[in-house]
């Protein structure tokens, strides 16, 4: 595998982090989350006819003072199950920094994913971001991009997508996404799909939710286009509770397990 390959490879933790994503920035002055929020999923594989827990991940809310201001913290960690790490072992940080607006301000990813080892860091400033992505002992490389003022981080991305008030975008409308990931930018959308009730399998609780489908980017994991679909509470809140998306090789389900 060449450097350049593994550098933008997707691993399938990372859908995790992709729960759900963002429109353009816009004002904020209050959001469906608060510090000390914590939030926990699990991912099930399907491969073949074989459905498999593959593991769990928790999000958590906290905050930061920098220089006087008060930042938003927000931390996602996935932990495969031991039973799955015969076949692929993760133990993954994804944690972000934002303002008080959710402006995305720096953004840190570290861990291991199978056989890959990351550790990368993206520092936003003024009018660039800086980042530094270390894979292992193959692969090392320092950066500037220019900043883009509506980009996010993916984690950062996932709190601001619960604070779009759906109520103002018909079904079938698209929300625009810009986001920075890997020393690149991705632009995409969501496709409002509108409201549906959602039962819960394990309680049998019928929960109204949001749905939307975020347009895919084309890699070694996920099949291009709107192959994903997010359940969202349709209430103050506004917790992702289910998510189904195709794979290149399977499909996978995630869904909320537990949080307060």
């Amino acid at each position: 595998m060449s450097a350049e390959s593994k550098y933008l490879r997707a691993p399938l933790w990372s859908l995790f982090f992709l729960l759900a994503l963002p429109s353009f920035a816009q004002e904020k002055t209050s959001f469906p989350f608060y510090k000390g929020e914590t939030i926990t999923y699990e991912l099930t594989y399907q491969w073949g006819l074989i459905w498999a827990d593959a593991g769990v991940a928790t999000f958590t809310v906290g905050d930061t003072i920098v220089n006087n201001e008060r930042y938003w913290r927000f931390s996602g960690l996935g932990v495969s199950y031991p039973k799955w790490n015969w076949f692929y072992k993760v133990n993954s940080l994804y944690e972000s920094y934002a303002s008080e607006d959710l402006t995305s301000q720096r953004f840190v990813r570290k861990g291991y994913e199978g056989s890959n080892i990351y550790d990368r860091d993206y520092h936003v400033k003024e009018d660039s971001i800086y980042y530094r992505i270390q894979d292992g002992e193959d692969f090392a490389r320092h950066g500037v991009m220019e900043r883009k003022a509506a980009a996010l981080d993916v984690v950062t991305a996932i709190y601001y997508c619960r604070s779009i008030d759906f109520n103002q975008y018909a079904v079938g409308d698209k929300i625009p996404l810009l986001f920075y990931l890997d020393g690149n930018y991705y632009e995409s959308y969501l496709r409002y799909s509108g409201i549906e009730m959602w039962e819960d399998p394990e309680t049998d609780e019928e929960i109204e939710c949001i749905v939307f489908k975020p347009n895919l980017i084309k890699g070694t994991i996920f099949k291009e286009g709107e192959r994903m679909e997010v359940y969202v509470t349709n209430d103050d809140r506004k917790i992702p509770v289910y998510i189904e998306t195709d794979l290149k090789v399977g499909k996978a389900k995630i869904h909320l397990i537990g949080g307060r």
